[in-house]
């Protein structure tokens, strides 16, 4: 399988060339897979050397150009523990709710030159009233917005450093066109997050408060409540926290640590100390249940790694945080419902929802997940309380809903980008593309979804 689908001339001919350099690898005794290698953290910001620097970037380019990952790395048993169905626990018993919230999340919003007003006019007319319909929406803003700085969009053939940053209009179909009310947070820790450098991201987090949307996992004042808010909706308040495993070649110097969280959590042994402290910061403030939007695990690969799920894990642990919201790998991964040794609380992991805005040339990135959370909160009895009831907050349903990002491509480049609802195994699943290279992409995509994400939630 060709696991990338290029748009231009050029861009086949790139494609082809280093396809073609893989195979000659191969001949020459590269081992590429079957398993994921368990030491990759691939952040370039961490290499030891220009050797280590090449042989990550020859080992990631051979999941993105070349053989995507199916399988989970060797000998883990990962793939058996996220393929099982996992489903939200039972209600304490004669619990009466008294408030109810909808989340729906969103994966990443990155900019491509086909996320354009002229191609994304019809993007959002099939899903946007239901996605932008919940009581909260969040999503991972992947690019800063310092609109004194050029558009600087992710090419379609990646061979070097990029360095992304969007303008108004980027903004504006992110956002849903102005057809609605729009993201309520976005997550802004993640690897992109200094590409326009310091000032980019005080230029970014200047913009999202101009225009009313909360963030997490940065700060322009260096403030908890910053960067870790509380929002209340039916009156139930829901924290969020977020950190980033990596700023790419970005840099922060030890006095503007605070401005963005980074924990190197594709690395054995991360420190989650500080994240720790924002879910506590958040506790105290009232939060009735606390969400992580993480950035890191490995991409193009179906799985999550063991190192990366083993610190999710302990943060879990460590914190007590209710949902984990994860990405990078630019395309779904399963859900998990870990149990706590330490609390014995459960702990929902969403390893990847995968690139949502966006029009990447690897063909699992066309696939996206939207998260769907439904939280309650009420009281139950309980002989041991003061009053003879006690209070709960919890996550009723969790649901994942894929959604194709459906291209009409013509002559020189994309013509049209609309988002299409994937229904089950007893609805409709169909494109509107004729064309074979379309409807065989579908086909693929729809394949990897049944086989490595829809089984953790036994849909």
């Amino acid at each position: 399988m060709n696991p990338v689908r290029p748009i231009t001339w050029k861009g086949w001919l790139l494609v082809a060339l280093i396809r073609n350099l893989y195979r000659l690898l191969d001949l020459l005794g590269y081992r590429h897979g079957p398993y994921p290698e368990v030491n990759q953290h691939e952040d370039p910001g961490s290499m030891r050397n220009r050797w280590h620097e090449f042989r990550s970037g020859i080992y990631l380019g051979s999941k993105y150009y070349y053989q995507p990952f199916i399988l989970d790395e060797q000998g883990s048993g990962i793939r058996e523990a996220l393929l099982t169905h996992h489903t939200p626990d039972s209600l304490p018993e004669g619990f009466q709710v008294e408030h109810r919230v909808s989340l729906h999340a969103g994966g990443d919003l990155i900019p491509y030159r086909a996320i354009h007003p002229m191609c994304c006019k019809h993007l959002w007319d099939e899903i946007g009233d239901e996605f932008f319909g919940a009581d909260l929406v969040v999503a991972n803003l992947e690019s800063p917005s310092d609109f004194n700085r050029p558009y600087s969009p992710a090419p379609e053939v990646m061979l070097n450093d990029m360095w992304f940053n969007i303008d108004r209009s980027t903004w504006e179909i992110f956002n849903g066109g102005g057809r609605w009310r729009g993201m309520d947070l976005v997550s802004v820790a993640n690897n992109h997050s200094l590409d326009q450098g310091i000032e980019g991201l005080e230029s970014t987090l200047d913009f999202l408060r101009s225009r009313g949307v909360s963030y997490a996992g940065a700060s322009r004042f260096e403030l908890v409540e910053e960067s870790a808010p509380v929002l209340e909706r039916n009156g139930i308040r829901l924290g969020f926290v977020g950190a980033t495993f990596s700023l790419n070649k970005g840099f922060l110097p030890p006095e503007l640590k605070k401005r963005c969280h980074v924990v190197c959590m594709n690395e054995p042994d991360a420190d989650w100390s500080t994240l720790v402290q924002e879910v506590q910061s958040v506790r105290q403030r009232g939060a009735d249940l606390v969400a992580a939007m993480l950035h890191g695990g490995g991409a193009y690969q179906a799985f999550p790694g063991s190192v990366f799920r083993n610190n999710v894990h302990r943060f879990c642990d460590e914190s007590g945080v209710d949902l984990v919201i994860a990405g990078h790998p630019h395309h779904p991964q399963p859900v998990e419902k870990y149990q706590s040794k330490v609390s014995g609380r459960s702990h929902w992991i969403v390893y990847s929802l995968g690139d949502f805005v966006s029009y990447d040339i690897f063909k699992w990135s066309h696939l996206s997940a939207w998260l769907r959370v439904e939280i309650l909160k009420g009281t139950y009895p309980d002989q041991n309380a003061l009053l003879g009831k006690s209070q709960a907050t919890c996550i009723h349903r969790l649901e994942l809903t894929p959604v194709y990002v459906e291209a009409i491509i013509r002559g020189k480049g994309v013509e049209s980008l609309r988002f299409k609802k994937v229904h089950g195994t007893q609805g409709s699943r169909s494109i509107d593309c004729t064309d074979k290279t379309s409807q065989k992409e579908f086909k693929e995509v729809i394949k990897y979804w049944e086989l490595c994400v829809q089984p953790s939630l036994g849909q």
